[in-house]
């Protein structure tokens, strides 16, 4: 979405050095030219264009089956346009104001994505972009998976982005990603580094999940009756392969069933809460961001063994943190 505003940005400066700006009606011809670009899918109410700052209102983009992908209420560019004597588009900030996405499977299996027009390469001297700073205010995210029945829905998203971000010259970016989960939860991330490069450090927390969301993604004869989740993991990217030790908390659990949660038979999981009114967890992930795996059933049942002294007999379950990594886990 943004390359097709710095489009718009570019034409600006161009118009305004033949002195046409005055008399040429910018705003519609931008617009135009934009959703020319953009295709079929991406459309918004009004474009207001002025020398500090272009503000487009009402974006919506949609996927070829029809259903909404992303809303923005409002999307504010404040771009620099000294730089671009140096082969430079500055843009000093983006913000977003009410964005609401909706990430669906559908029942076939498939994500319904948006899908873009392909822009033809050109040669020549290309013109680097360079982002300072990308704020969004009061978001929201809603997750639908069809296939098991699913809904979530993340709300009062804050994201604060700070860098000097450059598709060239990558350098330090700052990240905090701040949301509200139904019921009372939360989540919050914050990192450091070179986010383009993979590289950089933070932390990842989840806090009073109730567990009872995660039902559709629950197998089994086991039925979570209550239960609140805390998680917290120190992130580690290196080449975005992901390093992260984490701690879970699962407290006020009450199953019932004669299944199996992780490999470890549900009364015996009952007697565990019984005897220590939670469950808490050191286990770690790694991979590829795109292919995390995590010893999260061997210190599960190494815990249970522990603390209750019996063998485990059942076979694997996913369960909780599975559903958990379902959900949050990106698709390619």
């Amino acid at each position: 979405m943004v390359k097709k505003f710095i489009l718009g940005i570019i034409i600006i400066v161009f118009l305004s050095i033949g002195g046409i700006v005055l008399f040429f009606p910018l705003d519609s011809f931008i617009k135009e030219k934009i959703e020319e670009s953009a295709g079929p899918y991406i459309s918004f109410s009004t474009l207001k264009i002025g020398w500090n700052s272009i503000k487009a209102h009402n974006i919506l983009i949609k996927t070829p089956a029809g259903t909404d992908f992303l809303k923005i209420k409002q999307l504010r560019l404040k771009p620099s346009f000294l730089g671009l004597l140096r082969k430079k588009l500055e843009i000093k900030g983006i913000e977003l104001d009410s964005p609401e996405l909706t990430i669906k499977k559908a029942k076939n299996g498939k994500w319904l994505l948006p899908e873009f027009k392909k822009q033809k390469e050109t040669g020549g001297p290309s013109l680097e972009l360079v982002i300072k700073s990308f704020d969004v205010n009061n978001g929201e995210i809603f997750f639908a998976d069809d296939v098991k029945g699913f809904r979530l829905g993340l709300s009062d998203i804050n994201i604060d982005i700070k860098s000097m971000f450059s598709l060239l010259h990558p350098g330090k970016t700052s990240v905090k990603v701040s949301a509200k989960l139904p019921d009372a939860g939360a989540a919050l991330i914050k990192s450091d580094g070179n986010i383009a490069g993979g590289n950089f450090k933070g932390t990842f927390s989840i806090k009073n999940l109730n567990l009872v969301l995660l039902k559709p993604y629950i197998e089994g004869d086991v039925n979570v009756k209550k239960g609140r989740l805390n998680l917290d993991s120190n992130l580690s990217l290196n080449k975005w392969h992901v390093n992260a030790p984490s701690h879970l908390h699962i407290k006020d659990l009450d199953i019932e069933g004669k299944g199996a949660i992780m490999g470890v038979s549900a009364p015996v999981v009952v007697e565990l809460i019984k005897k220590k009114g939670a469950v808490d967890l050191d286990f770690n992930i790694w991979g590829k961001y795109d292919n995390l795996q995590n010893d999260l059933k061997g210190a599960f049942q190494k815990k249970v063994f522990t603390e209750v002294g019996k063998t485990i007999t059942k076979p694997l379950l996913e369960n909780v943190v599975d559903s958990i990594g379902s959900i949050f886990q990106r698709k390619k």
